[in-house]
């Protein structure tokens, strides 16, 4: 079985090793591409649904037409179907299974289909986000961050919606050490998403961590820096996991900088980072979320 016990990584966000919504995504590091453009590392400022699947797995064949569908309808977002869980004996026969399938199914999937073979992802995805089910959706915002993690139901149809809605930020996240500068602070805007979905887990447990995310932001020739604090609570109890997630965003602009003049009509104005939530439109499905496999 690939999937083992919880690995801690300091790739990504995890609270008590658990990935969850909010969580910066973990490398992308599949062996090989066997349908589709390949696809090295989740590009910034576009939408992604990584989907965990296996050839053996009924329900993740019966969800791949409409996985399809969904690419169709979002040809701004890429799909990958990242096969994660083959019964070869050994990696070269994983492979020829997965693209003997993948040709016999022809132009029925439409989405971009990877192999890995050494189950690295498996393990930094699945066995973070303490999911031992597949098919398993995870949408990656335009942030880099998880939006969504769960069964490719109507829930994701929804997801995918949202986080096209999202804001992409304006530059990706600082870590560099600065000298402050004179700021002024804007008052908080915090947000807050409430997810609940069936789990295996047993028994009762509840983890909170926070992690700190900073953005620069330039507009009207004015910078300052965003700056969210994440804090997430996961919640077990009576087989059903709950994952609130509370982001509180407070803008600091440099006081000592003026805007540049001259701009007039013909000024640009630089895009503003949020990390608030967005509603979006929940398409049709009639998959459910309770036919999994085990791998």
């Amino acid at each position: 079985m690939l999937i083992s016990t919880l690995v801690s990584t300091v790739a990504f966000f995890a609270i008590g090793d658990v990935l969850v919504p909010g969580s910066p995504a973990p490398a992308f590091t599949v062996d090989s591409f066997v349908r589709g453009t390949e696809v090295k590392t989740l590009e910034l400022g576009k939408v992604h649904v990584i989907e965990f699947w296996a050839t053996w797995c009924g329900p993740c064949v019966a969800s791949m037409p409409h996985l399809t569908e969904l690419q169709k309808q979002n040809p701004d977002v890429q799909f990958i179907g990242v096969a994660g869980f083959e019964r070869g004996k050994d990696a070269a026969d994983g492979t020829k299974r997965v693209d003997d399938f993948v040709k016999a199914k022809g132009d029925a999937i439409g989405f971009a289909i990877a192999f890995d073979g050494d189950g690295t992802m498996a393990k930094t995805w699945m066995t973070a986000a303490k999911r031992n089910t597949i098919p398993t959706s995870f949408v990656v915002g335009k942030d880099g961050n998880i939006a969504f993690i769960g069964s490719p139901t109507a829930e994701l149809d929804a997801a995918i919606a949202k986080a096209k809605k999202a804001d992409a930020p304006a530059n990706p996240p600082s870590t560099t050490n600065t000298t402050p500068a004179a700021t002024s602070a804007v008052g908080p805007k915090k947000t807050v998403e409430v997810t609940e979905e069936p789990t295996d887990e047993t028994g009762s447990s509840t983890t909170t961590s926070t992690s700190t995310e900073t953005h620069s932001i330039t507009k009207n020739g004015v910078s300052s820096n965003s700056v969210v604090t994440v804090e997430t609570t996961v919640e077990v109890r009576g087989g059903r996991r709950k994952t609130t997630v509370t982001r509180t965003e407070v803008m600091s602009n440099d006081a000592n900088q003026q805007p540049s003049s001259g701009a007039g009509a013909s000024g640009s104005a630089g895009a503003k980072s949020s990390s608030g939530a967005s509603s979006g439109s929940s398409g049709s499905s009639k998959s459910s979320s309770s036919s999994n496999s085990r791998p």
